[in-house]
């Protein structure tokens, strides 16, 4: 086999998962800095990503390989954050190849370092995702990742959604109680692509909490001082996105349009299923408004314009509702109290993760 088809096995093996990897220049040249050859052969005789993940004895006896020969490139590959490593209930250790996404976007360039190897990594991954994976994170009607709103600003109008509730996964502080761990880790897209936020303001959890921290890349936070870190993200306007579900999050990435591979899907790729808006609207009081422009500028999508008076028409600031996701950024950053996030529909995800990449299968349209 040669070194070319080493890298497309690995490839189509890891399109065995719901969220694809399409086949590009960029892909496959990625792949030759992350993962030597020996390396990639290793991993395809694993199951797809995410599938039947494996004891040491039994990677030894299907790869054939001698228990030292598999510790070696195992122990090389997750120093790297290229495989997945966790303990079931039974404290057995098991490993597991990962996604691209998501999966190996966020344990690689979230592993902490800088190297000329993951610089030039990030500058094929960000090409890629413009060459093909953008469009394929947006591939189904079902989004595999949705958009959680500013809790301190939503609000039940009786008015505008008399029948609607704010339910627990609408809730950063309910939905972040359906796991047992959290850690706080780098985030990954703005090392892919740099940007001037903030970079310690991912959120991971459970497996994922545990092999980050195992391996010095992310620290436990508490619950309560989690959403001080959400609510310190909003207040340097960052989204939340986490994975399209009611419980038991993957991640909660606090990310901006310039650099967030979830919310750059709408923002550069103009592709309205990148993720799932949120349940809510942003609701102005043109009495309180100020004009003081601040919903403007923290718009994340330019849903906001302002509107100078002229021809008897008043100042105003405008809304542009088929712009708007529903984060709540508007609202939490008024300082007058004039914008309201009110929930006007009730979109309901999948309970699991698991219910969520079948259900994304299904409705897929390319």
């Amino acid at each position: 086999m040669t070194e070319a088809d080493i890298y497309e096995k690995l490839r189509e093996k890891m399109n065995l998962f719901p969220v694809r990897v399409p086949r590009t220049r960029e892909v496959i040249e990625m792949f030759k800095v992350l993962y030597t050859p020996a390396e990639a052969e290793f991993l395809t005789s694993f199951s797809a990503p995410f599938q039947n993940p494996e004891t040491m004895d039994q990677i030894v006896e299907k790869t054939g390989k001698t228990r030292e020969e598999v510790q070696k490139i195992i122990d090389g590959l997750i120093l790297r954050g290229l495989l997945h490593r966790f303990k079931g209930k039974d404290g057995t250790v098991y490993y597991t190849m990962m996604p691209l996404v998501p999966g190996l976007e966020l344990y690689y360039f979230s592993s902490g370092g800088d190297s000329d190897e993951k610089r030039r990594a990030a500058k094929l991954f960000n090409k890629y995702y413009m060459a093909g994976l953008g469009t394929e994170l947006g591939a189904s009607n079902y989004p595999w990742a949705r958009l959680v709103p500013s809790e301190k600003t939503i609000t039940v109008e009786k008015e505008l959604s008399a029948d609607l509730l704010i339910l627990p996964f609408e809730k950063m502080s309910e939905f972040l109680k359906t796991s047992r761990k959290i850690a706080v880790i780098n985030c990954s897209c703005r090392i892919i692509k740099q940007c001037d936020h903030p970079l310690e303001t991912c959120l991971v959890f459970d497996s994922v909490a545990e092999y980050m921290v195992e391996r010095g890349f992310g620290r436990y936070l508490s619950l309560e001082e989690a959403l001080e870190l959400v609510e310190r993200t909003e207040e340097e306007g960052l989204v939340h996105n986490t994975t399209n579900t009611q419980m038991k999050p993957t991640f909660v990435c606090s990310c901006c349009t310039c650099a967030c591979i979830i919310l750059r899907g709408l923002a550069e790729l103009n592709n309205p299923r990148a993720f799932a808006k949120s349940n809510f609207l942003p609701v102005r009081d043109d009495e309180i408004c100020t004009k003081c422009k601040t919903c403007i500028d923290v718009c994340p999508m330019q849903a906001n314009v302002y509107h100078a008076a002229h021809d008897n028409e008043p100042e105003r600031i405008l809304f542009l509702e088929e712009r708007c996701i529903g984060c709540g950024l508007c609202a939490s950053h008024c300082k007058n109290g004039a914008v309201k996030l009110v929930k006007v529909r009730d979109q309901i995800p999948e309970k699991t993760y698991p219910e969520a990449l079948m259900r994304f299968e299904a409705e897929r349209i390319h």
